[in-house]
């Protein structure tokens, strides 16, 4: 009887060893992906890890946040040196100087065997799918669209671009005016460059409320317009009467935004497009090289603008609200 129990436990605990090693080797073998931004530390990027967290977590993987503190391309390019050396599943990255990439990129795709996307800019014009946001025809139809409710489709507006030189800024302003034209009772005034500088565009701004003091709206193509006019419109004693919509920041309009006299800041959540981002990597990985296709839904981030020629998939514009601006604190 006693080399029967004795038996038993050695079976209980090689069997529960086994159990022990089993999980442990099943935890290993989880995918890792390592998303490098530019630099660390920014709320911006902050925000960037709270998607590709919750990413990892409704997939079942491991991941690494991991970039230089500031913007360094020889530390971040060690950085990802580094990942691949691990053999990391897949890589997600947003870099500047483009060039200084080319090789390593194209090497570790093709030698290495490691996957590469991107999140916010990218590559560039390295052949990657980048997650990022603000697609210009889309936002530029929900600027218009947003402002033109909010006038009660009728009255005169103004366009606030940056360069007028810009082909990206060119694009977001013609939807716009698209958009605005499809109301015969709105009135565009004119399209005002300011070179996206704040101090111009609200001197600007000023200048167009002192013209025209029936101007029932702004749309800006340029984060510093919507801010900008909200700075003209409460100096002119008109705050929430001229309606303000466009491509926007947390923190400068949080007091605006909270106040109700800008309804139409439409912002890029950073944690949906890394949440995007790492959606487009498992599935890349998991599903036989799959690709994202116009029209497919990727949960939290919900239906971004895909378009494959370009490889980007764009997620969808966030409106800020009393309720949701304190989150961006950029």
């Amino acid at each position: 009887m006693k080399k029967i129990l004795i038996f038993a436990l050695v079976f209980i605990f090689a069997a529960t060893m086994v159990f022990a090693a089993g999980g442990k080797k099943e935890a290993e073998e989880k995918m890792t992906f390592a998303i490098i931004p530019m630099f660390v530390g920014h709320p911006w990027f902050v925000r960037c890890e709270l998607g590709a967290k919750r990413a990892a977590e409704e997939l079942g993987i491991n991941y690494v946040f991991i970039g230089p503190e500031k913007a360094d391309t020889a530390k971040q390019l060690d950085i990802f040196n580094d990942q691949v050396n691990k053999g990391v599943d897949a890589i997600i990255l947003a870099v500047s100087e483009m060039k200084a990439w080319e090789r390593p990129v194209k090497d570790t795709m093709e030698n290495k065997g490691i996957p590469i996307f991107g999140f916010d800019i990218g590559a560039g014009d390295l052949p990657i799918w980048t997650a990022s946001g603000w697609e210009q025809v889309q936002s530029g139809i929900n600027i218009g669209e947003g402002l033109a409710k909010e006038i009660g489709y009728k009255g005169k507006v103004a366009i606030l671009t940056g360069s007028l030189g810009s082909p990206f800024l060119a694009e977001r302003q013609k939807s716009i005016e698209k958009t605005l034209a499809k109301y015969p009772d709105i009135e565009v005034i004119g399209v005002f460059p300011t070179e996206d500088d704040y101090e111009k565009a609200l001197s600007i701004c000023e200048s167009i409320l002192q013209a025209n003091p029936d101007l029932k709206g702004f749309a800006s193509t340029v984060t510093t317009g919507v801010p900008a006019a909200a700075k003209a419109v409460e100096n002119a004693g008109l705050g929430g009467k001229v309606a303000i919509w466009g491509v926007a920041l947390g923190k400068q309009n949080a007091e605006y935004v909270k106040k109700g006299w800008v309804k139409g800041a439409l912002i890029l959540d950073p944690a949906k497009m890394t949440y995007l981002a790492v959606r487009i990597a498992y599935d890349y990985i998991t599903k036989d090289g799959k690709l994202p296709q116009p029209g497919e839904s990727y949960g939290w981030a919900g239906t971004p603008i895909t378009i494959p020629e370009k490889r980007f998939s764009y997620v969808p514009d966030t409106p800020l609200t009393p309720e949701n601006v304190d989150q961006f604190d950029f």
